[in-house]
């Protein structure tokens, strides 16, 4: 009961965001999509977990006592309130001009350095798999890759996906005319394409999602306001192909090196938790559960600092660094889980290991600020092409950070450094010497 009232209130606190905010139905505004995930992640899934008998929940259960359930609830709506109050606290504030590189960049110059960045993501991809013994040795051993074997690969996926992604925003920018033709949907589909290709190949499938996100972005930033109603059936697609593609994944053992629809189905059928658990990707009010109740004293928080110290020396490879402290997102699965990574905290769970209540609470007003100034910077800077390429390239962290802050921060970093890199030559900024 507990549970569901919570829910409900929940998804009121969304809904009534739609009548008091003249901007709260646009989609590509972070604060909606952020919330929706919140939600689904802590409020859905408490409710889920203790009405229904799940498999696969750690702490949570149908005979979770009300006491855990009402202590769950009030952390999230805490964290819920304090998020909304920070969004809408400062919103008229002006956010400065953070970005390095002119307003307006050149076409011609820009062209010519995204064609070198395009030809760089997939020559680092093509050297990843030739490392990891060509790409159908590489796809049939892929998940042990994933579970280990990138490790110091950074420096080559990085430029395969992220470095891809960005450069396709940059791309849209100094072309938005060619999009805005008759049949400009065909160069754009033929973009995404591009950009996510190696990360479909590495299994990634967050790094499928965010590109496509700062695809649309951009798209309906700089080209054309993409309606909602036109948006929905492709957002429903992408769940359903990546639903899909996550049960491939996890039946492809089965196979036997065939490709089989009637295994996929036999395995959902026979696991329906592994449907539930791709589906809705991080089981997290279990996660929450689980952290609550291990930390007991004061001196199990990590008070913020070594989150700071990570996003800062993140830019430091792992190779040149052969002591680099071990990444937070692996610590906290070891800490936790007893795993050596691939948990998802949730930004209630991450903020609650740094600083308790207190943690949720300054965490959850800063995230809430930030994606205000992200709406405000979209408004006042919309003709500024450097800005829009490093807003289009944040925009899914801002999202995804529902789900787990310490490691989007990292991204962010290495985001803003390579869009700054990315303006300064879109700029075509000349030096000349006098005589």
């Amino acid at each position: 009961m507990i549970s569901t009232v919570f829910l409900l209130v929940s998804l009121a606190l969304f809904s009534l965001q739609f009548f008091i905010d003249k901007r709260g139905n646009d989609f590509f505004n972070p604060k909606n999509m952020f919330q929706l995930y919140f939600i689904t992640q802590l409020p859905l899934i408490l409710f889920l977990a203790t009405n229904f008998n799940i498999p696969s929940f750690v702490e949570l259960s149908i005979i979770t006592s009300n006491e855990i359930i009402l202590n769950l609830s009030l952390l999230f709506l805490c964290g819920y309130l304090s998020y909304l109050f920070g969004y809408y606290v400062m919103r008229n504030f002006s956010p400065p001009n953070i970005v390095i590189g002119r307003s307006r960049w050149n076409k011609k110059r820009a062209n010519i350095i995204c064609l070198f960045f395009f030809a760089g993501g997939y020559l680092a991809f093509i050297y990843l798999l030739a490392i990891n013994g060509g790409y159908e040795t590489f796809i049939l051993e892929r998940e042990s890759w994933r579970a280990g074997g990138m490790i110091g690969q950074g420096w080559l996926i990085f430029p395969a996906t992220t470095m891809l992604a960005i450069t396709s925003v940059g791309y849209i920018v100094v072309n938005k005319e060619r999009f805005r033709k008759k049949f400009g949907f065909i160069p754009l589909l033929a973009l995404v394409i591009v950009a996510i290709f190696p990360a479909l190949s590495m299994g990634f499938r967050g790094m499928m999602l965010l590109p496509v996100l700062q695809i649309l972005f951009i798209y309906n930033l700089k080209v054309k306001e993409i309606k909602i109603r036109k948006i929905l059936p492709i957002l429903v697609g992408m769940i359903l192909m990546f639903t899909g593609y996550g049960i491939y994944r996890e039946s492809i053992y089965l196979m036997e090196g065939n490709f089989s629809f009637s295994t996929m189905y036999d395995f959902v059928i026979d696991r329906p938790e592994f449907l539930f658990s791709i589906f809705l990707r991080s089981k997290g009010a279990d996660i929450v559960s689980v952290i609550v109740q291990q930390i007991n004293v004061f001196d199990d928080y990590m008070f913020f600092w070594p989150a700071l110290f990570e996003a800062l020396t993140i830019p430091i490879p792992s190779a040149l660094w052969g002591g680099k402290p071990e990444a937070l997102s692996i610590l906290f699965s070891k800490l936790f889980f007893g795993l050596g990574g691939g948990v998802s905290p949730t930004i209630i769970g991450e903020m609650y290991w740094h600083g308790g209540v207190p943690g949720v609470f300054v965490g959850l007003f800063i995230m809430g600020f930030i994606s205000s100034q992200f709406v405000n910077a979209s408004l006042k800077y919309k003709n500024n092409d450097s800005v829009c390429l490093l807003l289009a390239s944040l925009f899914p962290s801002l999202i995804m950070m529902a789900e787990a802050v310490q490691g989007y921060v990292n991204g962010i970093v290495l985001i803003y450094l390579s869009s700054t890199v990315l303006s300064i030559l879109f700029s075509g900024s000349r030096i000349t010497f006098k005589k």
